[in-house]
């Protein structure tokens, strides 16, 4: 019966656009495609258990593939009409993240029914794909496939690295991919990759498909933290978000208890003491993304996206664990968060500013001198803080705890801090990898040797990038060595 019914409904849809399958005519007959697939989907025989969903999907596959085989028209607009039904029918709108990497890509974006002419599959590769080791770089790959997602009508996208060591591009990456037309369509992926996006389960924001493994493929060797989001409450009408737990307490006691996890298979087990300062630690970093992340009300609230993964090395007969953590929120910059701070505060980010900005070189702007600013204890954008000498300290104990668990006594393998904020870009990472206590306690970190706010920054330690990042992105990167931990830390 449905059978019968699918060719009527073909017959008369052909009969209504009189049987020309151009350019102008693809769109509808995906969008009559999606239609009739939705109307499988829904039949009770194909409800349920994902067996049968599975099934009633094959179903529908073989009697689209039926009807295009009927159809006169080309080979390559078959293939179009049929991978390509929801790109078809994407709709292009403004979206921050996608605007700000991309600023012309609404300028260039070409309708996907234009591009069925076009010839030929285009194919990126993501290397290096790591703000730890090239932030700049990365964010030019993103660009780059913003970018290509207005023009071209097929992609292949290759993810490269066979050393992945930070998750936290992944997560911009999935951020991004929610405003690009679905066109990726396969492409390369290497093992470590591999272990890397299904250990923290970002395989279907990513849209990648089934990954087939080589059977030389070693086993999975990742532990992760999987990827947790967080929507600004009051986007669905949610009014008592207030009266429950709130999802940063929830998501930094569940990466404490993740990092005790990777700690115990090698006999270490950190202190009540420093449970706590990692706890706080996360917690404050996720706080600052939803109270900062927004300037459009006083009462707006940002978003934030967490994960993180550590996998087993070995150097020297020692087995290393290596980890990344990556937290990412878009929104208001950290110079533009500044804005609405205690005057108090203002004019000593504003002295700072103008005591540096004729002795920098030219890959230094006041948005970095106002992001390095905003590192130091005391400096807060809530007035109430202010008054009272309180708050302004999560960013040091940020550093503070990544620097001390990635203590391993190798100059190789330096633990490295990335914050990249607007153009600003700040690595935090030997011989800067701490801040120093001043005379009322406040710890300081100016990148110089003499850790002294009248000079300026090291232009290794703080740059200005050429594309900037909507928001705040925070990775980290370190390794743990047990057998140093337990020598020379309190865990």
């Amino acid at each position: 019966m449905a059978v019968k019914r699918w060719n009527r409904d073909q017959r008369h849809f052909i009969a209504s656009r009189e049987a020309r399958f151009d350019d102008d005519n693809d769109l509808a007959f995906s969008a009559f495609l999606t239609r009739k697939r939705a109307e499988i989907m829904r039949l009770p025989q194909y409800g349920g258990s994902p067996l049968l969903k599975a099934r009633g999907k094959r179903y529908a596959r073989r009697l689209i593939r039926a009807y295009l085989k009927r159809l006169r028209i080309s080979k390559g607009r078959k293939r179009h009409v049929l991978k390509n039904v929801n790109a078809l029918l994407y709709k292009v709108a403004p979206d921050r993240l996608r605007d700000a990497l991309c600023p012309d890509f609404l300028k260039n974006w070409r309708p996907m029914r234009q591009r069925l002419k076009h010839q030929g599959v285009h194919i990126l590769s993501l290397k290096n794909f790591s703000f730890a080791k090239d932030p700049g770089g990365t964010l030019q790959q993103l660009r780059a496939l913003g970018e290509a997602c207005a023009v071209f009508p097929d992609l292949r996208l290759n993810f490269s690295d066979t050393d992945c060591d930070d998750v936290t591009p992944y997560i911009v990456l999935a951020h991004l991919s929610r405003s690009l037309p679905p066109i990726i369509s396969g492409g390369q992926i290497t093992h470590e990759v591999t272990d890397v996006v299904d250990a923290v389960g970002m395989q279907r924001e990513l849209r990648i498909g089934t990954i087939r493994r080589k059977s030389r493929d070693k086993g999975k060797s990742v532990s992760a933290f999987p990827l947790f989001s967080r929507t600004p409450p009051g986007t669905f009408g949610d009014e008592d978000h207030l009266l429950r737990p709130q999802v940063k307490e929830y998501v930094s006691d569940r990466f404490c208890n993740t990092l005790n996890a990777w700690l115990k298979a090698h006999t270490i087990k950190l202190t009540l003491e420093a449970e706590g300062a990692f706890t706080g630690a996360i917690g404050e970093a996720l706080d600052n993304a939803e109270r900062h992340g927004s300037l459009s009300t006083e009462k707006a609230e940002g978003d934030w996206s967490i994960a993180a993964f550590s996998k087993i090395s070995h150097a020297n007969n020692s087995k290393l664990i290596r980890c990344s953590v990556g937290i990412v929120s878009i929104g208001a910059t950290i110079s533009q968060s500044l804005d609405s701070a205690a005057v108090e505060v203002r004019e000593r980010i504003d002295q700072y500013v103008k005591q540096h900005t004729p002795l920098l070189r030219s890959n230094h702007t006041s948005e970095c001198l106002r992001t390095v600013m905003a590192l130091q204890d005391g400096i807060t954008r809530v007035g109430k803080a202010t008054e009272g000498r309180r708050g302004g300290v999560g960013f040091m104990e940020l550093v503070d705890i990544f620097a001390e668990l990635g203590k391993n006594g190798r100059d190789n393998l330096q633990s490295m801090l990335t914050i990249l904020s607007g153009n600003a870009c700040i690595r935090i990472t030997s011989p800067f990898e701490k801040g120093a206590r001043g005379d009322e306690g406040m710890r300081q970190l100016w990148f110089n040797d003499e850790n002294a706010m009248s000079l300026p920054p090291s232009d290794s330690h703080v740059q200005s990038l050429e594309i900037g990042f909507p928001g705040v992105i925070l990775s980290a990167c370190f390794t743990i060595d047990p057998t140093y931990l337990r020598e020379h830390l309190d865990i």
